[in-house]
């Protein structure tokens, strides 16, 4: 039996809507937290990471998360995430070409602002490469 339902949404739409799950790992700005039956409620600012959601019979599903917030409300857990994906929304070719172009712009002398902009992408490339390997 499931202990949550997880719903993840984003400017673009829906990702995935009332998920039943037993387990969610959660990566936020203050490292990486779990949530399990019982948790208490909660307010959380999401960082760039995977968003794992255990369901019946030891199976995972894996999201891409790119900041937002993460609220856990009884048995129900909401994310509002600037962006977030699935494995099968992941471009492979898209990601590692955005990652190569991020590191060759952070070889160059760049203002703060930009270089913060550059890295932020190839955390975001990066993720979705780990994403499209756990298929």
């Amino acid at each position: 039996m499931s202990n949550y339902n997880l719903s993840i949404y984003t400017p673009n739409g829906v990702v995935v809507e009332k998920l039943q799950c037993n387990e969610l790992c959660v990566p936020t700005e203050s490292g990486m937290i779990n949530i399990l039956k019982g948790h208490t409620h909660m307010l959380s600012n999401i960082d760039t990471g995977i968003l794992t959601a255990r369901i019946d019979h030891g199976q995972a599903r894996h999201f891409t998360m790119a900041g937002g917030l993460l609220k856990v409300l009884g048995n129900t857990v909401t994310v509002l995430a600037k962006t977030s994906e699935h494995p099968e929304q992941i471009d492979i070719e898209r990601a590692q070409a955005a990652k190569h172009k991020a590191e060759s712009r952070l070889k160059e002398p760049l203002p703060t602002v930009v270089q913060l902009k550059f890295q932020r992408k190839l955390e975001r490339a990066k993720n979705r490469l780990k994403l499209a390997n756990l298929k």
